[in-house]
């Protein structure tokens, strides 16, 4: 995924979590494009209710579909009270 150059370095919005290939919530997402090419893309955090939350961490294959734009790959990290640290992930 190219994502660099195509929208700004900061990015918010409302997306839809799939996790495992079915569409699940729509969720507010707060991102930041890495300063550096590599496998991690962005970092930022995701919210919702922490049930959903921890359905995210706990799933092999959760992706992102960004209000504006492609849809992405996510990787939970630490987070709680229904706040997700998360980075996403080339494809």
């Amino acid at each position: 995924m190219e994502i660099h150059g195509e929208v700004a370095s900061e990015l918010r919005g409302d997306g839809m979590i799939i996790i495992e290939g079915r569409d699940v919530a729509l969720v507010p997402y707060s991102l930041i494009l890495a300063s550096e090419p590599g496998r991690v893309v962005a970092e930022g955090s995701i919210c919702g209710p922490e049930p959903l939350l921890r359905r995210v961490k706990k799933a092999k294959a959760v992706k992102l579909a960004l209000e504006d734009g492609p849809i992405v790959t996510l990787r939970c990290g630490g987070g709680q009270r229904g706040t997700r640290w998360v980075k996403v992930l080339k494809g």
